[in-house]
């Protein structure tokens, strides 16, 4: 986990947000041990504990994708 934050990080130092696709979620948390509201509070967790704000968007295809940005004072609590 330590690695995606820290590409998600250098993402957001670069272009101010990073996708994450689902790919790369499953690293962390894997869709056959974790049920999906679990990877999603798992990815909010990660998101507040380093200042981020993320929206987890799924498409039609089940396919989940993060996207992070960096907090702001008018962004709700997640």
């Amino acid at each position: 986990m330590d690695e995606l934050a820290k590409c998600i990080e250098q993402s957001l130092e670069e272009r101010g947000f990073c996708v994450v696709f689902e790919d790369e979620l499953e690293r962390c948390w894997p869709n056959e041990t974790i049920d999906p509201a679990q990877s999603e509070n798992g990815i909010k967790s990660l998101a507040k504990s380093r200042g981020w704000a993320v929206s987890i968007l799924n498409s039609n295809s089940g396919a989940t994708r993060a996207l992070f940005e960096p907090w702001s004072e008018t962004d709700t609590p997640h």
